[in-house]
């Protein structure tokens, strides 16, 4: 092969931090997608973080902000096609915080899920976690199945009985 001739495999697929300017269009749209396809529409994110959606860019800048590497997006030739957001519990610093995972549709099914999850267990795991815990909503049965396939357990439903809690060991 010719050196700097260009081939087949010249993708690059990498995990940075996020950059809370630079990625706020990129994180909105994540954000919306992800109320979308847990409940079905988008009232309840424009609820919690305005009709623009800019509290969730900043919400998840925070993640970032409190601990390096907590809030990743996965970038693919330069484009983000996944988001990773993680936190760690304030009365048990043992317990980690998926906060959330997200693939962009049109990557969906091809195994980046299963990098955000390596991501996500392997950054708590250096942070001290010992487990790791998400919810996810009952109706959302394609991360259900993603989840109990990556060995996450089920391990109860909350309050409001459309999320169900899941756990995994670090």
């Amino acid at each position: 092969m010719t050196e700097g001739a260009p081939h087949r495999y010249a993708e690059t697929l990498r995990f940075r931090p996020i950059d809370p300017l630079a990625d706020d269009v990129a994180l909105i749209a994540f954000g919306r997608d992800l109320y979308v396809e847990s409940l079905g529409n988008a009232a309840a994110f424009e609820r919690e973080y305005g009709a623009d959606g800019t509290g969730f860019a900043r919400w998840i800048a925070s993640c970032s902000a409190t601990r390096p590497g907590f809030a990743a997006l996965l970038v693919e030739n330069g484009a983000p096609i996944g988001l990773v957001a993680l936190g760690v519990d304030a009365r048990d610093p043992s317990l980690g915080r998926v906060h959330h995972f997200y693939v962009v549709p049109g990557h969906r099914g091809r195994g980046f899920g299963g990098l955000l999850d390596d991501y996500a267990r392997e950054t708590l795991k250096g942070a001290g976690c010992r487990r790791a815990l998400l919810n996810v909503t009952a109706r959302n049965d394609r991360a259900l199945r993603f989840y109990a396939a990556q060995g996450w357990r089920e391990i109860g439903a909350g309050a409001p009985s459309r999320l169900r809690f899941m756990e995994v060991a670090l």
